[in-house]
């Protein structure tokens, strides 16, 4: 997003990193070895995982990973205002593209995960917050939709505060009490969060926002308190370094990548899981990978477990190859059946973004970041001293709204997709920047972005493969505004968006709208506004589901306790198994998850 010359400044004064021990690149180092556990992904699941097993010392992992290692991370990932211009089409992204969406006029685009240890963990793609935990109804709805109470918002807070290392705004501080709520969070958890580092023009705009404007007055104190409607501080993922938090660094420290029960090994993709048979059906005992198509595979075995961590797109691709899938499917890949297990690949759900921008009558927004001298100026401040403009959050206020209650959007027809009355259908985040994740970027000028989302909604698409290469990309069809109400809630959004710009609020700082269409004023030509540039913020989930004990693979892809229904010795622990969309960002929903999911791994083989 950024002009490509800066990726070049960038990488020279990239910082110095300390190398880990621990870490593998050769397969031969592992080879045909036996684990009692292997995970498959070292994204956010799965290095939370990986650390959270291996306290056990007698059981030992080995955690595979596609991207590269977290050393020597590169100054866009570190740096929390590069993580968003440098997402897409870098080494450590994977870098798909969702098929043509009829919904958006047939377009495609970059979809953004992490390709690296430590994944989407990253501020560089989907979720550079911690904040807003969803409502509390969204996990009771999880928790009901899987038959285990486990999953609710109750029982899953000692997760949440299990991980969080919540950093309390220092004093002088713009923040106070009315920001954030101590009991909302943990402090003493590895993966660090805090409020916003560096203020900007805005902040005071929004405050006066919730204090004149009716439709916008609900301030919420802790967007992690579960509950997520109105307007509030926001909490990204910030070491009080001033560095972009990610869980390789958060959990895999030195000592951890230490221990003799944990290898690591970076660089290679699982191309297929290993079977054997049972009177009880099948057993998975192992996966194979390989650095390249061109390299022969390596076996590694699992005494206890393989865990699938690799993500709402990576874990059902895998399943499929492997024999996993809706049997009509597989055979018209040639590929022998496993498992007929229909919902594997279905259910994916997905937020759309719809990126607005307005122009700025300052010169101190995000947008000098342009100015090459002014970056590399910056840069060196943030190494010295943690601090500056590198440090700025992607918004330093979000807001979570339903549509207004006069607003003919529901019907027989179009059901609200929330999960409850007090459940949000979009979101608003309040940026100092043109830049709104994918939209193109003028080459001059200053503005500030409306980042709107659709946080509830009701298209499902799936991820296929089409192939059986393991190298080849699965085929991403998120179908998006599929949804009659999908589109109906963001021509809702889009006109909230402007009637918040168009407060006496921000008369003298907003100009005018800039972008993607100022002049769509009917619902038809919002319609079509929404369709033609719209996008996503990359939070899909549900692409292995949960469902019942009890139930058939009819009803989903794993149990409550996370395991593969129909195959034993095979867990899913990722944002594939969450069966609803978050109403806000799923970062704190995959970590708590991970979370839970390790302390159930280690209550299965405890004996």
């Amino acid at each position: 997003m950024i002009l490509p010359k800066f990726l070049g400044l960038l990488h020279i004064v990239a910082l110095a990193q300390v190398c880990y021990a621990g870490l593998l690149t050769d397969p031969a180092a592992v080879a045909n070895k036996k684990y009692d556990f292997v995970i498959v992904g070292g994204g956010t699941a799965g290095v939370i995982l990986a650390a959270r097993i291996t306290e056990t010392t007698k059981h030992s992992v080995l955690l595979i990973e596609a991207g590269q290692s977290h050393e020597n991370i590169p100054t866009p990932l570190r740096a929390p205002a590069l993580g968003v211009r440098f997402g897409s089409h870098q080494s450590w992204t994977w870098n798909y593209t969702v098929v043509p969406q009829a919904g958006m006029e047939n377009r495609t685009f970059t979809y953004q995960m992490g390709y690296i240890l430590g994944g989407s963990s990253y501020s560089s793609s989907e979720s550079p917050f911690y904040v807003a935990f969803s409502h509390r109804k969204f996990f009771n709805k999880i928790a009901k939709l899987a038959g285990d109470n486990g999953w609710s918002w109750d029982s899953l807070v000692p997760y949440f505060n299990k991980a969080e290392g919540f950093l309390k705004p220092a004093k002088g501080s713009e923040w106070g009490s009315h920001d954030f709520e101590s009991s909302a969070h943990g402090s003493k958890g590895p993966f660090d969060t805090q409020l916003p580092m560096f203020p900007n023009d805005l902040d005071p705009l929004v405050t006066k926002l919730v204090a004149t404007e009716p439709e916008f007055s609900k301030w919420n104190n802790d967007m992690s308190s579960g509950k997520s409607l109105g307007i509030g501080t926001s909490q990204p993922t910030i070491t009080a370094e001033g560095v972009a938090s990610n869980v390789a660094t958060a959990y895999l420290t030195p000592a951890v990548l230490a221990r003799k029960n944990l290898d690591v090994i970076t660089g290679v993709r699982a191309t297929k899981l290993t079977f054997k048979a049972s009177k009880a059906g099948p057993v998975a005992n192992g996966v194979q990978f390989t650095p390249s198509p061109d390299v022969n595979v390596t076996t590694v075995f699992a005494n206890n477990e393989v865990i699938l961590s690799a993500g709402a797109f990576n874990t059902p691709q895998l399943l499929q190859l492997s024999g996993v899938a809706d049997k009509n499917f597989l055979k018209s890949l040639g590929i022998p059946v496993v498992l007929d297990s229909p919902n594997v690949g279905q259910n994916l759900r997905d937020h759309v973004a719809m990126p607005m921008q307005w122009e700025a009558n300052v010169t101190t927004t995000l947008d000098q970041l342009r100015d090459p001298t002014f970056l590399a100026n910056q840069t060196t401040v943030w190494e010295n001293t943690g601090k500056g403009i590198l440090t700025a959050a992607v918004a330093n206020h979000l807001g979570f709204f339903r549509v207004p209650s006069n607003a003919s959007v529901f019907d027989k027809n179009n059901v609200d997709p929330s999960a409850g009355p007090d459940c949000a259908h979009y979101e608003f985040l309040f940026r100092e920047s043109w830049e709104s994740f994918i939209t193109p970027s003028p080459a001059t000028g200053f503005f500030t972005s409306m980042g709107m989302a659709l946080t509830s909604t009701a298209s499902l698409g799936n991820v296929l493969i089409n192939t059986t290469d393991p190298f080849a990309s699965p085929l991403i069809d998120p179908k998006y505004l599929s949804a009659e109400v999908d589109v109906r809630i963001g021509r809702e959004a889009v006109k909230a968006a402007r009637r918040a710009y168009a407060s006496p609020v921000f008369d003298g700082f907003v100009v005018k709208e800039f972008g993607p269409n100022p002049n769509a004023t009917t619902d038809a030509d919002i319609e079509e506004m929404v369709r033609h540039s719209g996008s996503t913020f990359f939070h899909a989930v549900g692409t292995a589901q949960i469902a019942p004990a009890k139930s058939s693979v009819k009803s989903g892809v794993v149990n409550p306790d996370l395991t593969v229904k129909g195959i034993t010795g095979l867990r899913i622990v990722d944002a594939s198994v969450i069966p609803v969309l978050p109403d806000t960002h799923p970062l704190s929903a995959v970590i708590a998850f991970a979370e839970r999911g390790a302390d159930l791994v280690k209550t299965a083989w405890a004996h």
